[in-house]
């Protein structure tokens, strides 16, 4: 409270002195960092997978793995890195599925414990190694998260080699493969991280709320620019949260004048998904379905022993939540040799593959970073969001709904959690 009370008085003056105060504060609190980080507890952890069923914000509470904690200030770990102050970092579903502990198992060799959460983040520079170049202490910046081997300073591996630097190998090295998951780098939900100088992007004179969405943008686009739709196509997005809004207008944006549906539960997403480009917009899984089966020579089928399908439903699904349910959707009504993109967080689920085989779907998995194709350039996913969001500023979708204190961390992740109560859609923290 006392480091909130001296900034609030700075403030009162010019921006350059707040910006020095900030300076000032962390030189005085150092040692008193605050930083909501995860804490790996295997069978607390298996208990809160129950739980969350009822209590989806267990994870959070006093008995979980997730607390607000006090740390020292670590050193740069290399003369090209730079230490940043946060100043809006997003709640994604990838760090809600961790903390309701509906993450995979498999992950965890990409993790290592316990780190700081938070990879969609804005920040300022607050000091420079001494072999950065072309940043400098006060600018405002845009993080890519992704941490590869040209980041850790590593002989490029394979994947790397061959400019798939979002799967890059040395991600189970113990250092983490991302911002936000990373001992090495920290995260955005805390006063201060750690970041390579190849990771950062200009703001310019970006809102917070708009720059904040460059990581979730980048993960629609990477889902459009891979696996674009093409002539005849009609497209359907699963998920109507940051991820899917976005999907839809990154088609938009990219081109695309055919259809695009979406279920919006709500009229608050749906109000959202008309303004961000779909054309249809459905209120219930049975309208969902009815939709599907009203393509022209399209027809549900009901097998005795098994749910409802549509054969002759949409060409393209873009699934951006990745849950059990969706899958079972996208199944279910992309038509044959149609193509399910999953662009959601996927973890383990139960499915039933038959028509995938039998009715030659393809089904493809996207992770946001690396390299894409836009306009003709080869260029990091990243960079094309960015660019994508200064030919039109999203900020009349009004996707930031909700900002926290890092003390409130457990109401931000309550309201990150209650969509339908709070209308929530993006929930970031201030930190400042």
């Amino acid at each position: 409270m006392a480091c909130a009370g001296l900034t609030a008085c700075c403030a009162l003056l010019t921006p350059r002195c707040t910006f020095v105060s900030h300076l000032f504060i962390d030189r005085l609190f150092r040692g008193a960092l605050r930083a909501i980080r995860f804490h790996y507890r295997p069978v607390r952890y298996l208990l809160t997978r129950v739980a969350a069923r009822r209590l989806p914000a267990m994870g959070a509470g006093p008995l979980g793995f997730v607390r607000l904690d006090r740390l020292e200030s670590a050193p740069l770990p290399a003369p090209d890195w730079v230490r940043l102050r946060p100043r809006l970092s997003g709640i994604c579903g990838t760090d809600l599925n961790v903390i309701t502990a509906h993450d995979s198992f498999t992950l965890e060799p990409y993790s290592s414990y316990p780190f700081t959460f938070g990879h969609e983040v804005v920040a300022t520079v607050t000091e420079t190694g001494p072999d950065v170049t072309g940043w400098a202490v006060g600018d405002r910046v845009v993080v890519n998260p992704l941490l590869s081997c040209a980041q850790k300073g590593a002989d490029q591996c394979p994947a790397c080699r061959r400019g798939d630097y979002g799967v890059c190998r040395r991600a189970t090295d113990g250092r983490g493969g991302l911002t936000g998951f990373s001992p090495l780098a920290g995260g955005g939900w805390s006063d201060e991280l750690l970041a390579h100088s190849s990771q950062l992007r200009s703001q310019g004179d970006m809102p917070d709320s708009v720059a904040v969405l460059a990581d979730p943008l980048a993960s629609a686009a990477r889902g459009v620019l891979d696996e674009p739709p093409v002539d005849g196509d009609v497209v359907l997005v699963l998920g109507v949260g940051t991820i899917g809004l976005l999907t839809v207008r990154a088609l938009r944006l990219t081109g695309w004048a055919g259809t695009i549906a979406i279920l919006a539960r709500y009229p608050f997403q749906a109000r959202r998904a008309a303004a961000a480009g779909a054309d249809v917009v459905l209120d219930s899984r049975s309208a969902l379905y009815d939709w599907a089966a009203s393509q022209p020579g399209a027809h549900v089928h009901k097998p005795t022993l098994a749910p409802a399908f549509v054969e002759g439903g949409p060409s393209l699904v873009y699934d951006t939540v990745g849950s059990a349910a969706t899958l079972r959707d996208a199944l279910a009504l992309t038509r044959e040799a149609g193509r399910i993109v999953v662009v959601g967080g996927a973890g383990r689920a139960d499915v039933d593959l038959t028509r995938l085989w039998y009715r030659h779907i393809r089904m493809t998995g996207i992770y946001v970073y690396g390299s894409v194709t836009y306009g003709g350039r080869t260029m990091d996913v990243f960079d094309a969001a960015l660019e994508l969001i200064r030919a039109d500023d999203l900020g009349p979708l009004g996707l930031v709904t909700h900002t926290f204190e890092l003390e409130e961390y457990r109401d931000a992740i309550s309201v990150a959690l209650s969509k339908r109560e709070r209308e929530s859609i993006k929930v970031a923290f201030r930190p400042d």
